[in-house]
């Protein structure tokens, strides 16, 4: 289990580098499923190795299914439209508290033509590292608006865990186990509106951020003096 938050993690880590890469920086683009890359900003080989690339996200056999719908080029340009639709839509999609995160953001982005690397990308807001304080704000929201008791951050690292294994392995189904002790009703309560929040203020952010910049690269352009010299 410890190997595999560990892969997880590692793998989670690699997308939101990849994301930060692709964002920040105008050389680099997506055309249909193969990169293309203008300028030297970044080396071709490290960004190729950080990419979440159509391979990758196909080798999960549950995403391979949708396969053939990946075809349309909309699904992998890095726009403005479909990166801001791609933001509401992994944010979202990432406090959906069962296993298939990725295939819930997957669907949004073919609905939606949404860009998938960057939805995908998304889910993993919540991994290992952040799944408990983020199950504990859902659930205590949720115990709150409903006056159910609140459990203890420990009790969730606990049910978290029970769940991993129920997921993955053979373990006790937690939805009996728990039963009677902790509200369904106040997680999911609580993790959609936790959830409906996040997006909403990540995707404005994100709306401000690609306005400023872009402010800020036509200043520059209007700051650069017109070569007026004749040409020989």
């Amino acid at each position: 289990m410890m190997a595999f938050y560990h892969h997880h993690s590692m793998y989670s880590h690699r997308y939101f580098l990849s994301i930060i890469l692709l964002y920040t920086s105008p050389s680099i683009q997506l055309s249909g499923l193969s990169l293309t890359i203008k300028g030297d900003t970044v080396p071709h080989k490290r960004l190729k190795d950080l990419l979440p690339t159509p391979e990758k996200i196909l080798e999960s056999r549950t995403l391979k299914l949708f396969a053939p719908h990946l075809a349309d080029p909309r699904l992998w340009h890095f726009n403005r439209h479909s990166l801001n639709k791609a933001v509401y839509i992994g944010v979202l999609s990432a406090f959906f508290p069962l296993p298939g995160q990725m295939l819930l953001a997957l669907i949004g982005s073919l609905i939606f033509r949404a860009n998938v690397p960057m939805a995908l990308g998304l889910t993993w807001i919540t991994n290992p590292v952040t799944s408990l304080p983020i199950f504990y704000a859902g659930y205590y929201i949720g115990a709150k608006i409903i006056d159910a008791p609140v459990i203890s951050l420990r009790f969730i690292g606990r049910m978290i865990a029970d769940f991993s294994l129920w997921a993955l392995s053979d373990g006790a189904n937690p939805f009996i186990t728990y039963k009677g002790t902790v509200s369904l009703t106040a997680f999911c309560i609580g993790l959609t509106i936790l959830a409906i929040i996040t997006s909403i203020v990540c995707g404005l952010a994100f709306k401000a951020i690609w306005r400023y910049k872009t402010v800020v690269s036509w200043q520059k352009r209007q700051q650069k003096p017109d070569d007026k010299s004749p040409k020989y």
